[in-house]
Parts: structure tokens; sequence; C-alpha cells
């Protein structure tokens, strides 16, 4: 039985996915080596990290005398894929990279993909989540202007579809919060098929309450 739930990210836009299905948890950032081989799938890439992850948070979790027993350990990691040059596109380096990024996927569709690790006990499941985007014609001031906020820094993509960033989207084929970094109807399939259980129960009895 799930009694705790580790989130191995510390993302903000997933600790904001989570708390806003309302499940208690802790976050445990990972230390892990996030080189994986570009040659990869983009599913099969998404998926070794989110594995890699999971497994690195709860070895953190171990050195340091946290338990493991019954928590619910979440990772995930989400790339954009541009299949026309099938490329993986991963958060930037820096502002030159971003802006070659926004221009390549201005006026196109791409994929975003997240590989979503569920590790609880000796149960591990990993799954990918995909997700299409349009972008619209972008203006370069307009990329320069994105470039100014920011907020293309740190995100797979160069952009924040929840923020500014929406922009530039035109159209989206799937789970919007895939796009945002956590796939929340994959979690909600995952935790039913694999666990037996669901946000709402979860949220029920590990808070006592539901959606206060």
């Amino acid at each position: 039985m799930i009694n705790k739930i580790i989130l191995a990210s510390s993302s903000p836009r997933r600790k904001e996915i989570l708390e806003n299905l309302h499940l208690p948890f802790t976050i445990v950032s990972p230390d892990c080596d996030e080189d994986v081989d570009a040659a990869l799938p983009p599913e099969e890439y998404v998926s070794e990290l989110a594995v890699k992850k999971g497994r690195a948070a709860i070895e953190k979790m171990k050195k340091t005398k946290m338990s493991t027993e019954d928590a619910l350990v979440i990772s995930c990691d989400t790339v954009v894929y541009f299949p026309e040059g099938d490329i993986i596109i991963g958060k930037p380096k820096d502002e030159r990279e971003a802006a070659l990024t926004l221009g390549l996927l201005s006026d196109s569709w791409h994929s975003v993909y997240s590989g979503l690790c569920l590790i609880c006990g000796d149960k591990e499941y990993c799954q990918t989540d995909l997700t299409r985007v349009k972008f619209r014609n972008i203006e370069d001031k307009q990329i320069e202007e994105y470039l100014a906020t920011g907020e293309p820094f740190g995100k797979a993509g160069s952009y924040a579809a929840q923020m500014l960033g929406s922009a530039f989207v035109e159209r989206i084929d799937g789970d919007f919060f895939n796009v945002v970094g956590l796939p929340v109807a994959l979690l909600c399939s995952m935790l039913k098929v694999c666990f037996h259980t669901d946000v709402f129960e979860l949220s029920n009895r590990l808070t006592g309450k539901i959606f206060s």
C-alpha cells in the first residue's frame, strides 16, 4: 500500500501539477548522470532518463536514512522532438540555442514526449506519453522579446506552454499537462492499472480529506 509519495524532481512545474491534484508529497531531487544516447528514439530516450531519475532518488533516500517503505516514487523526463530533422530537443544551454530552437519550431508541428516512471517497493513501471503541438509563425522580434523574459531557460523546447509561451501555440493534440512536464492522464492510468488506486483515493487517504 502507498503511504507516502516522493517526487523525484526539482521542477516547479511538476511540483505545481501534483499540488493541484491535492496529493501530499516530498521532493527528493535525484543526483544522477543524465547522459543518454541521443540516437535513441525519443520514447526510449525519455523512458531511460525517467527510470534513472527514479532509481537515483531511491538511492539518495537510502543514503540519507529516509525510509523507502510504502513510498511511491514518481519520476519523469520530458523532451521536444522535431520530426522533420529527427532532432531531440531538451533544455537550451544558452540564449543562442533557445533562439535557434524557437526559430526551428516556428510555423510547424513538433512532438512532446514524456517518460513517466512509478516505483514502489519491488514494483517499477515506466510508460511514455506523446502530445503534438503546432506553433504559429513567430517573428524574430517576438523571439528576442521572449528570450528577454528569461522564460525559455530550463524548459524543454525553450518555451513554457502554460505561461507567456502559450502565445506561440496554435494547436495541441494530446494531454496539455504532458507539455507542461507531467502527463496527468497517464499518471492516473498507471495508478489504476499498476497500483489499483487513483488520485482521489490517494488524496483522501493520505490527507484525510478530498479537495479542501
